[in-house]
């Protein structure tokens, strides 16, 4: 399908996306993205809760997803994520696909549950030892492609647990692991990026990556 069929795909969400944030109100944000280009994905957004522009980046959880389940990949309903910034939110997470069953892109509700979550701590504290709560998961809702390159990096560091000054060539090559399965090279020029922050040749980098296949 042409550019321009995948855009009349996408512009039949934009009302639905007006409704949605119009029926939940100013903690309500909806998304459009284009899965054409990863590194500027948010081709349309109502509602300010994450704070992003037209032009953000896909988030590193998309990233991961697709990298594991490429055109398998299933809706993502009702997920709660952790902002950088703290806030709480409610996810979920629409896969766009075109007539072919191929996905193009996804539409994307976020909720601001900052409220109740600190109503629910003020409770918890009185009913301290009833349950045990798991910590919910970070999403970094990034600005730029370079914060979500940034922030893999932080993530696959810290499953790794050796400075990269420290790294022998099996850690590197279990760093290199890490961010492919976290969809790393999904990002353009990630294998450039990738050997800077090592300090390895390219090459190096693509060697790594043979050996983890």
């Amino acid at each position: 399908m042409t550019a321009n069929e995948h855009q009349n795909i996408f512009n039949r969400y934009i009302p639905i996306a007006d409704m949605i944030a119009a029926t939940f109100g100013s903690r309500c944000e909806v998304v459009i993205h284009n899965l054409r280009d990863l590194e500027s994905s948010l081709i349309y957004i109502t509602g300010n809760v994450t704070g992003r522009k037209i032009g953000a980046p896909t988030t590193e959880v998309i990233l991961k997803e697709l990298m594991n389940q490429e055109d398998g990949i299933g809706d993502m309903l009702g997920q709660v994520t952790r902002t950088e910034d703290g806030k709480f939110i409610r996810t979920s997470t629409s896969f766009i696909r075109d007539s072919r069953g191929k996905v193009i892109g996804f539409m994307g509700i976020n909720f601001d549950i900052s409220a109740f979550a600190e109503m629910e701590f003020v409770i918890s504290e009185f009913t301290a030892g009833m349950n045990d709560a798991v910590a919910p998961p970070k999403e970094s809702y990034a600005q730029t492609v370079g914060e979500v390159f940034e922030k893999l990096i932080d993530d696959a560091l810290r499953e790794v647990g050796v400075p990269i000054e420290k790294m022998k060539k099996s850690d590197k090559v279990r760093f290199v692991k890490k961010l492919e399965e976290n969809g790393v090279f999904l990002i353009q020029g990630a294998a450039e990026r990738i050997s800077a922050v090592l300090g390895v040749t390219k090459q190096s980098v693509y060697n790594y990556l043979d050996e983890t296949r």
